[in-house]
């Protein structure tokens, strides 16, 4: 997950507040998916982390 973010975050220069629409087109999609795996990557970690808590006799 952390790749992830990190990959995101060095996106972040590349984005132009100033430019037209159009020129987020290949970028705003690429964006998108690397948003959702982190999502995906994060719920994934928070399950294990209720699972391992339950083992454990703890609860979060």
């Amino acid at each position: 997950m952390r790749r992830v973010l990190v990959e995101l975050g060095e996106l972040a220069p590349e984005i132009d507040p100033f430019a037209s629409d159009q020129t987020g087109g290949l970028l705003f999609p690429h964006i998108t998916a690397l948003a959702d795996k982190a999502g995906a990557l994060a719920r994934d970690l928070v399950t294990e982390a209720r699972n391992a808590a339950a083992e454990n006799g703890n609860g979060i």
